[in-house]
């Protein structure tokens, strides 16, 4: 559960980093390629974080049904 959560948050983390640095590079015109992969680094992160948190959500679920 640990993992999960901790993935979700250090990838909402990022992606509101990689948000502020894709708007400063627009005004900027600047290169714009490297936030564009973090904001995706980010999103799978949070993606991968949550597929954890349900695959946890569902083996208790399993666990107390058996019960």
């Amino acid at each position: 559960m640990f993992v999960g959560r901790s993935l979700y948050i250090l990838g909402l983390i990022f992606v509101s980093f990689s948000t502020i640095a894709l708007i400063i590079t627009f005004l900027n015109s600047g290169e714009f390629i490297f936030p564009l992969f973090g904001l995706l680094n980010g999103f799978i992160a949070m993606g991968i974080g949550e597929l954890v948190i349900d695959l946890n959500h569902r083996k208790r679920e399993e666990l107390k049904n058996q019960s």
